[in-house]
């Protein structure tokens, strides 16, 4: 695990460079082979332009890292329903529509993420604002359907 948060760490600002986001990046050892998957965000949109400039960013410096001539490399976008996996990925999808199940409810939340403020989550509802302690998060997606409203 160290060395998957050594390499994203590194691969990191490079993306960032170019206005590209790393969402999510995992890398696996198989009988001698690496496989790594990156899933990057550019807040304009992430299309196979995007991926295809973050596969030729990511890929030399895999190799370098990895000391590997030809490591498997796949690059994706989140998805529009893209379960969000992490409290940093609040951040990274701000302004996106989000849904939102807090613990011991059954009513999703639906609103646009407008912030990440440590521990607390700033939305914005059809009802007005809204504050979240991340902690009380059960489970959030990605809702596409809130996009142009």
């Amino acid at each position: 695990m160290q060395e998957q948060e050594t390499i994203a760490a590194d691969i990191e600002p490079l993306l960032q460079a170019v206005g590209l986001s790393l969402v999510e990046f995992v890398l696996s050892r198989h009988r001698g082979s690496v496989q790594v998957r990156a899933v990057i965000h550019a807040p304009e949109g992430t299309g196979v332009a995007e991926c295809s400039k973050a596969h030729r960013i990511i890929y030399p410096r895999l190799q370098v890292l990895l000391a590997m001539e030809d490591p498997y490399l796949e690059v994706t976008s989140p998805g529009i329903e893209r379960t969000i996996k992490s409290p940093r990925e609040y951040g990274i999808f701000a302004g996106k529509g989000v849904k939102i199940l807090l613990v011991n409810e059954t009513e999703w939340i639906k609103g646009r993420i407008v912030a990440l403020k440590g521990p607390l989550l700033d939305l914005s509802t059809k009802e007005g604002p809204m504050t979240i302690e991340i902690d009380a998060v059960a489970k959030a997606r990605l809702d596409s359907t809130q996009e142009g409203d």
